[in-house]
């Protein structure tokens, strides 16, 4: 059989096109073509979406197996998480019924906050759970308003077990390495039972996970520098305090740049931060309330009151303090994921690629030890980076495959095209990802198709693996060497086994306790009887997680948050006769250092007996029987 003749005129070109040999090859090479405008705006719609359709099969096809992973995984996490989420944990803090009664301010009330607003945190945070209550009608279909932002709290955690796993990919995990640090992520009972929760700190995390993910974009492009700045702001929004992790976010976003178009990158970023979050200080500075003054909240007084002023909590170290307990109950839910990270990364900070990661895990465990206060969802936003780092050690200890003895490494995140025997990668999409080297934790080649917005695109030749010290020994040296890879691949496996059958020894009776376990229920049942059993007017003091629960009911005079009892001048001016003027009283008995701010509950509580104790006397309902009355009849015939 004859082979083609490659060199005929008829098999190279069109025989349209002109000859190059002749006279009218002379022409220019590049002619401006100008395209004719679409015939009309749907046709114009229909070719967009069809360039989107087969943009995103094509990134579909290219990234096949981690869609495949990455389903199963929020298979297995929806399940952990979803079942019985409002039962365990129960309503053991205000905060949830805060968040909950200042979204349904927003949303039915169109004011920031279900008493004065006064700068504790940005609003963000709470408006998101108001966008999703108005959508899903949330406050009027869930069981409790608790539960209509809980149910917010497991979308937003299973959008954060996708950033994690893309995060890890980006920053040159394996798949199933990425697919461990969202499982651990997800599975251990310290996460379970903060992200089931509806804290800020969830909200604030998952926007935090989507900057970093946007910051190490392979595109590098200055929609990916936009994204950045604007989810660094959501969180912001969200939790004041993720601004920790501002600079670190800066370093990968420097350290992912393309010096081409990088002043135009950095100046999209911080454009985005600053100006989203320079509206909170416009809005502050609008109300006159920037400044501390006289007669009104303010900005300033509760940023110094948060830094400085608020009474500490005491030292991790003293077995007594608030600090401590608080440690010593992340610990008790489980001590394997937070440690195990933070041992993890010590090493890891040798690797220029996890050294971000690791720093910022770092600096929030060394965070623990300062003498302030410790709120207890801190270990909220600890838990990616525990996991991250946790899984990205056993990824750097195992060695990378070759595509061919003496090639060039495999390309790291889901890579599907397949390098040149010259070791230049293959010209890539745009969602194309970088060659890394294991010896150096540099990337190898920075290659791909930038985004219109970015500079054109280069392709760098891949360098050359550097030759290892076993391997310059000859054939002794190059036995040396597998004899090492071996044996680090031994340890891995040694390593991944263990844990999974210790974790899975640990986490498994606690997982079950939380997919059976109803917690919650005491305080449901006491919010039902109060509506079913107490029908005069009298104004009733509970805490902020019945709070919503029944205003929803139309329970009239509104019901009062015992802290605004004393703490809210306003407030104070309903009661002027103190704790007589206070009907009932639906709560837990509060801490007596809790007490000693709230006075007038206090004594409300003195002069108060039980009509109805619910989980063993978590909830008490109290009727207050002011002095010349007695229990059960009505404080006007006294």
């Amino acid at each position: 059989m004859t082979s083609p003749d490659l060199t005929s005129p008829d098999r190279t070109r069109d025989p349209a096109s002109p000859d190059p040999a002749s006279p009218v090859s002379a022409q220019p090479l590049l002619t401006p073509q100008v395209l004719a405008p679409p015939a009309s705006v749907t046709a114009w719609t229909v070719t967009a979406l069809r360039g989107l359709a087969a943009r995103g099969a094509a990134g579909g096809r290219a990234h096949r197996h981690s869609l495949v992973l990455v389903a199963a995984l929020l298979a297995v996490v929806t399940v952990v998480h979803g079942v019985n989420f409002d039962g365990w944990p129960g309503r053991v803090t205000d905060d949830e019924g805060t968040y909950a009664a200042q979204a349904y301010s927003m949303q039915y009330w169109n004011r920031i906050a279900h008493y004065t607003y006064w700068y504790d945190h940005p609003f963000g945070g709470w408006l998101l759970i108001a966008i999703y209550t108005k959508l899903t009608d949330g406050f009027h279909r869930a069981t409790t308003a608790v539960t209509a932002a809980r149910e917010l709290m497991f979308l937003l955690h299973l959008v954060s077990c996708v950033l994690i796993y893309r995060f890890g990919r980006l920053l040159g995990l394996r798949r199933f390495f990425s697919a461990a640090a969202v499982l651990v992520f997800s599975l251990s009972p310290l996460a379970i039972w903060y992200q089931r929760m509806a804290f800020l700190d969830n909200i604030g995390v998952m926007w935090l996970l989507a900057a970093f993910v946007a910051a190490v974009s392979p595109r590098r492009s200055l929609l990916a520098a936009a994204l950045a700045g604007t989810f660094m702001a959501f969180a912001f929004w969200s939790k004041e305090t993720t601004l920790l992790f501002l600079p670190g976010l800066y370093i990968l976003l420097r350290q992912h740049r393309d010096d081409r178009n990088w002043r135009f990158v950095r100046r999209n970023f911080l454009g985005c931060l600053i100006g989203i979050c320079g509206i909170y200080l416009l809005y502050a500075a609008a109300k006159n309330e920037l400044f501390e003054g006289p007669g009104h909240v303010s900005l300033e007084w509760a940023v110094r009151w948060q830094l400085f002023d608020r009474a500490s909590s005491g030292s991790v170290l003293d077995r007594g303090s608030d600090t401590y307990n608080v440690v010593r109950s992340w610990l008790d839910l489980d001590p394997y994921l937070v440690l195990g990270g933070i041992a993890a990364a010590v090493p890891l900070l040798a690797l220029r690629r996890l050294r971000v990661v690791a720093v910022l895990l770092l600096l929030q465990f060394g965070f623990v030890f300062r003498d302030g206060y410790l709120p207890n969802p801190y270990v909220t936003a600890m838990l990616p980076f525990a996991a991250l780092c946790a899984a990205a050690l056993l990824d750097a200890v195992l060695p990378r495959r070759r595509s061919r003895p003496g090639g060039p490494l495999r390309p790291y995140p889901d890579d599907p095209d397949v390098t040149s025997s010259s070791g230049i990668p293959a010209p890539r999409s745009s969602a194309s990802e970088r060659t890394f080297d294991e010896a150096t934790g540099r990337p190898a080649a920075a290659y791909g198709d930038p985004e219109p917005d970015t500079v054109p695109t280069r392709i760098l030749e891949a360098p050359r693996p550097r030759a290892s010290w076993l391997a310059a020994g000859g054939p002794a040296g190059t036995l040396a060497a597998r004899v090492l890879s071996a044996l680090r691949r031994a340890v891995v496996a040694v390593t991944v086994v263990a844990a999974a059958i210790a974790l899975t020894w640990a986490w498994a009776p606690k997982i079950h306790t939380a997919l059976t376990d109803d917690a919650s229920a005491p305080s449901r049942d006491a919010t039902r009887w109060f509506l079913a059993h107490v029908h005069d007017h009298r104004t009733v003091i509970t805490d902020d997680i019945a709070w919503t629960d029944l205003v929803i009911a139309g329970r009239r005079p509104l019901p009062v948050w015992f802290y605004k009892l004393d703490l809210d001048p306003q407030v104070q001016a309903q009661f002027p006769h103190g704790w007589r003027d206070v009907g009932y009283l639906m709560m837990g008995r509060p801490p007596d250092s809790v007490l000693t701010e709230v006075p007038t509950v206090a004594e409300a509580l003195r002069h108060s007996v039980v009509l109805q104790s619910f989980g063993d006397g978590e909830i008490e309902i109290r009727q207050v029987v002011p002095p010349g009355c007695r229990a059960g009849l009505p404080a006007l015939r006294c």
